[in-house]
C-alpha cells in the first residue's frame, strides 16, 4: 500500500494504491491546523464507487489517513467523517 500526491494549486488528489486498485480521492488544502480535506466516497457509495468491499472501507481510509499525516503534517492527526478525512497539523 501506499499514498501518492498530485497537486494542482489549491488542491488536488491523493491515490491510494495496492495490488487491488488505484483509489483517487481529491483533496483541498485546509485553514488553519488543518492541513488538507480528502474526500472520499460515502459508505453507501463505497462499493459502486471504489469497486472494493465496504469491510476493506475503514482499513483504507486509515491507512490513507495515518499516511497523509507522516507525509505531510508530521506530529499531527486525522479525524475520518462520513466523506471526507481531515489532516491536522496539530
Amino acid at each position: 500500500m501506499k499514498l501518492e500526491y498530485i497537486n494542482e494549486g489549491r488542491g488536488g488528489y491523493v491515490v491510494y494504491k495496492d495490488d487491488k486498485a488505484d483509489l483517487k480521492c481529491s483533496f483541498e488544502f485546509g485553514g488553519g491546523n488543518c492541513v488538507a480535506i480528502i474526500f472520499v466516497p460515502k459508505a453507501a457509495h463505497w462499493l459502486s464507487q471504489t469497486k472494493r468491499e465496504l469491510l476493506e472501507r475503514e482499513a483504507v481510509l486509515n491507512f490513507v489517513g495515518q499516511q497523509a499525516v507522516k507525509d505531510q503534517a508530521a506530529g499531527g492527526h486525522f479525524v475520518v467523517s462520513d466523506n471526507y478525512i481531515e489532516i491536522f497539523s496539530r
